[in-house]
């Protein structure tokens, strides 16, 4: 064994990983296709169009793709608690498909790509000075079955990023139904008091910034931002992966 781990060492890294590909190929993230030699190491050639960031027009409070200027329909007809939103990507087709895989199928190491696509944004494009970042959070048995949260694995890559304190702010006290089954109305009385500030934490005059993986309604971020604001805090702002464009 001692004479096949300095055999090992001797052995260029790159040779090494060649043969761990052939042995183990990496899968694009966005199509499931095995990735060929000279392709990322997350997306082939095909997909990587939609992993590129571009600026779209949008709603300048919760940054929804809009095809006008000014506020969305949401943002202009109903109470919103959050102060503002961010968004890289609309969630649509190789970005929608990463993302399930992401959230729902285990695949949780695809966070730290998805992760730094949003840490890079972050520094970019988000300019306030925030205290805490931190994350939409599960239920502890919707985590039980998950094994992670992957809004977490977003928060904690952004607050690296941007040099903050990534803190668990919120708890969910509701074991609700999953968002993506409902209709706005029933999102929005789905959410309701679902969440409640977290024991022994204090936001008061707090800048926070919530990360989530999809802004669909925004009736999970606005809850979210309703309980921080109601406790107090100066200023509260989220930054999805993806969101779903105006109809």
């Amino acid at each position: 064994m001692e004479i096949l781990k300095q055999l090992l060492k001797q052995i260029p890294k790159q040779i090494i990983d060649d043969i761990l590909t052939i042995i183990y190929p990496d899968h694009c993230i966005g199509c499931d296709k095995i990735l060929k030699s000279g392709e990322s190491k997350w997306v082939c050639d095909d997909c990587s169009y939609h992993f590129e960031i571009r600026d779209y027009r949008k709603c300048e409070i919760c940054g929804r793709i809009i095809y006008h200027r000014g506020k969305c329909r949401i943002c202009n007809s109903e109470k919103v608690y959050f102060d503002k939103g961010y968004s890289v990507f609309e969630y649509k087709e190789a970005v929608r498909n990463a993302i399930r895989e992401f959230k729902y199928r285990g695949m949780f190491r695809y966070g730290k790509y998805l992760g730094e696509i949003m840490a890079d944004y972050a520094a970019d494009n988000i300019n306030t000075e925030f205290d805490y970042v931190t994350a939409v959070p599960l239920h502890p048995k919707r985590y039980r079955g998950r094994g992670y949260n992957q809004s977490e694995i977003l928060a904690k890559a952004v607050a690296k990023a941007l040099g903050v304190e990534y803190r668990k702010l919120l708890v969910r006290c509701v074991n609700t139904k999953p968002q993506n089954s409902l209709d706005r109305k029933e999102r929005l009385k789905n959410i309701k008091g679902a969440f409640s500030i977290k024991d022994n934490v204090s936001v008061e005059n707090k800048n926070i910034l919530i990360i989530d993986d999809i802004f669909t309604t925004g009736s999970t971020v606005n809850e979210c931002s309703r309980i921080l604001k109601n406790n107090r805090a100066l200023r509260v702002e989220f930054f999805a992966l993806s969101c779903r464009s105006e109809d």
